[in-house]
């Protein structure tokens, strides 16, 4: 049940318009008006009033709960559903809690959404969500997407306070304390399974593997089957090593596929050197131009 003060932090961090300092001031205040044992709660969001149970003590689903959004990509997701308006199969890759299929469906409900996340508990949470919503239209599948199907490494990371369950990478050799094997499968492979003709909308956030997943979708990407991506750009802090944001944008690039910032009403144009300055980009296919 919420306090008092729970409720007053819940109205402000809803509709008070300024954005400045918000988020310091309810990362900072929560946990003065919620109980350390009564952590758990369920966000409504604003986007198809879709609901989710959240742990306050991890960041994001903090964000999905006071806010009722995606709180620091509130412009990615904007781009997100205007390429969702009109689409009919979506692929998430990385789904994490799934706020980007959720957001695809509350734009396009008869949309099929396909949600790849690897990690056990997130694929569970998310499909407690699905099953909360009653969405059958959004398919779960605990998978990680890469080059090919395979076996692989998931390294399991919570950043440095251990309040960001969506850092997870996966690897074929460990580099984190503590992994767990996984299956992967590549995008070209999983559609010829499933009998799916094209991607309308591809989201890649896999922690610097986006360039193993694109590889593993060329025959799509060959035969103009993927028509917009949104991902996130790895780039490498020094120049002699191998950079996953590069390779993501040489593969859409040598595809035909054209860049923009990933915000509203984007402005799209040949990759180069004015991309190094973002960290999420949208690109999109000549099946779209």
């Amino acid at each position: 049940m919420q306090s008092l003060g729970e409720k007053l932090l819940y109205t402000y961090a809803r509709r008070f318009p300024v954005r400045t300092g918000k988020m310091r001031l309810v990362d900072s205040l929560w946990p003065h008006v919620v109980k350390s044992d009564d952590v758990m709660r369920t966000a409504r969001l604003k986007m198809g009033g879709f609901e989710m149970q959240c742990d306050l003590r991890q960041h994001l689903q903090r964000q999905f709960y006071f806010y009722g959004t995606y709180w620091l990509e509130e412009g990615v997701l904007d781009c997100w559903r205007a390429f969702a308006k009109n689409a009919h199969t979506i692929f998430d890759v990385g789904a994490n809690a799934g706020i980007f299929s959720l957001a695809a469906l509350a734009v396009q409900p008869a949309a099929r959404v396909y949600a790849f996340e690897p990690t056990p508990e997130i694929a569970a949470r998310l499909r407690e969500t699905a099953s909360l919503n009653k969405l059958k239209s959004l398919r779960i599948h605990q998978l990680a997407i890469a080059r090919g199907t395979g076996r692989a490494l998931l390294n399991l990371c919570y950043g440095e306070n251990g309040t960001n369950d969506g850092m997870n990478f996966v690897t074929e050799q460990a580099v984190a304390d503590q992994v767990l094997p996984i299956t992967t499968t590549s995008i070209d492979e999983f559609c010829a399974r499933e009998g799916i003709q094209q991607i309308d909308c591809l989201k890649l956030d896999i922690q610097g593997n986006e360039g193993e997943a694109l590889a593993g979708a060329a025959g799509l990407l060959a035969n103009r089957r993927i028509g917009a991506v949104l991902m996130e750009l790895n780039w490498a802090e020094r120049t002699p090593e191998r950079c996953p944001a590069t390779e993501s944008i040489q593969l859409l690039s040598n595809a035909g596929f054209l860049f923009a910032a990933a915000k509203a009403n984007p402005v799209f144009r040949p990759a180069g050197d004015w991309m190094r300055v973002l960290t999420e980009v949208v690109a999109k296919g000549p099946r779209l131009t």
